[in-house]
């Protein structure tokens, strides 16, 4: 009973720090004390500490990386005004509406499929930044869009480890039922959200064909691909879908050619090559530090964020502005998230066990229909503490497929469980502070993006549990 007072009282003081004080990295840094003094009182071995604490460390260490890689390489194309180009031709379509979908929509999906890692929001929002929208939308409305996505996640991570799934089989086949209707309606939820965030009012009316097409489009391809693959189904239904979009729905007068298109976005195009290259050399290269922490991966995203960063401003613009000031001013501004994740991940890694073991116990005394709303909670629940969906489907998987082993409805609740684990990347305390931080917006508080965005993410579970209703045996 101990621990699951120390557990229940820590995660309180997390959450309240986080959404009454606005102060995260307190919440995290008092939850993570809390939790190893009680443990501590009560002579806990302290090997149930200093692994978590260890796998806790690298962990953040990858992320921190990932983030400083991130802004930087932001940083090194806004110093040489990259971003006029892509202004040009974004300030060209007569809808702003059109261009949010264009990005958070068919672009967070391709680069969620390809890269993952939170990478898709820290591209997009400072595009949107720099295209003249509001802290608050840039923040948002990335998060929001990256939620169907994020069910294949990148070449199918969240499936492949996070449940051990590597075809598609009935949980695949679930997941894709599941999320069909919600993908499309998505893009009009990006745009309740856009017209809340901007505080302009659009006209439904003329733009609801629009944003049936693009969920449409989306959601149709999301669908057929998903039945012969896991690895490439946000790739496909992100870039097939963003070409066909732009071709059905923005005039051709608006439309330009497509090597302005190549211009604008080549040093993205360059990322995602070299980061194609590095994960088939090195994603199966670990450097082991200890048996009881997890391995270092030598396939880094922040370090190619860097590399690409630094290729651009050596060899392609050849710029004369200070390398060395664009670095000091990242790590100036990404210090402080840095050090907030690493409390965050030390604190989930610790809690994860235990978290495990309590939610087998509670969901043991539940038949599958009160699991149609339970397991998409808890898929939420691990993705808001941990910040991703692969990790969360680690936390739970076993726990959700333990306690029901024996059901036939067994593919259904783990497709439920994984769709929960999708959708709470939205709210992810981790992702809201490094978006945030690629923004640099500090001044845009935690419980305001998280109250808009738990309304899509509250939309977006009724949706898949209605449906979880009908399909149940």
């Amino acid at each position: 009973m101990m621990e699951i007072y120390n557990l229940l009282g820590s995660l309180f003081i997390l959450i309240f720090c986080g959404l009454f004080l606005r102060k995260v990295w307190l919440g995290a840094a008092m939850a993570l004390l809390v939790y190893v003094a009680v443990k501590s009182f009560y002579h806990i071995d302290y090997n149930y500490i200093i692994s978590p604490i260890i796998t806790g460390i690298i962990i953040s260490v990858e992320l921190s990386f990932l983030l400083f890689g991130a802004y930087l390489f932001y940083t090194l194309l806004q110093a040489n005004n990259y971003f006029e180009t892509l202004n040009k031709i974004m300030s060209s379509f007569s809808s702003k509406l059109s261009v949010v979908i264009i990005l958070c929509y068919f672009l967070g999906s391709f680069m969620e499929g390809i890269a993952g890692f939170g990478i898709p929001a820290m591209l997009i929002a400072p595009m949107l930044l720099s295209l003249g929208f509001k802290p608050l939308t840039c923040i948002i409305l990335p998060l929001a869009a990256n939620t169907t996505a994020v069910t294949f996640g990148a070449l199918g991570t969240p499936l492949k480890v996070g449940l051990g799934i590597y075809e598609p089989d009935a949980v695949v086949k679930y997941t894709v039922l599941l999320n069909f209707i919600p993908a499309i309606a998505l893009p009009f939820l990006l745009a309740f959200l856009y017209e809340k965030t901007e505080g302009t009012k659009l006209n439904w009316y003329k733009s609801w064909k629009m944003l049936l097409a693009a969920g449409v489009i989306y959601g149709v391809l999301y669908r057929i691909t998903g039945t012969f693959t896991i690895e490439y189904v946000s790739v496909i239904s992100g870039i097939i879908g963003l070409l066909i979009f732009v071709f059905l729905n923005v005039p051709k007068n608006e439309n330009p050619p497509l090597f302005v298109w190549l211009k604008t976005f080549y040093p993205y195009l360059a990322f995602i090559v070299f980061l194609l290259i590095a994960k088939f050399f090195l994603s199966d290269s670990y450097w082991i530090i200890s048996h009881h922490a997890k391995p270092v991966s030598l396939y880094q995203p922040g370090a190619i964020f860097i590399l690409t960063g630094f290729l651009y401003y050596f060899f392609i613009v050849k710029s004369q502005f200070s390398c060395y000031y664009q670095c000091k001013e990242t790590l100036h501004i990404t210090l402080k998230p840095i050090i907030t994740i690493l409390l965050l991940v030390c604190y989930a890694q610790l809690i994860r066990n235990e978290l495990s073991v309590v939610a087998q116990a509670f969901l043991n005394n539940y038949n599958d229909t009160a699991k149609l709303f339970i397991n998409p909670l808890l898929g939420v629940s691990g993705s808001f503490l941990s910040g991703s969906a692969t990790m969360s489907n680690i936390i739970f998987g076993k726990a959700i497929q333990s306690a029901a082993i024996i059901s036939t409805n067994l593919p259904l609740l783990i497709a439920l469980f994984h769709t929960g684990s999708a959708i709470g990347n939205a709210i992810s305390l981790q992702n809201i502070l490094m978006v945030q931080s690629v923004v640099n917006e500090q001044l845009v508080n935690y419980s305001k993006i998280l109250k808009l965005n738990l309304i899509i993410v509250g939309i977006y579970l009724l949706i898949v549990i209605i449906y979880s209703l009908i399909l149940i045996k």
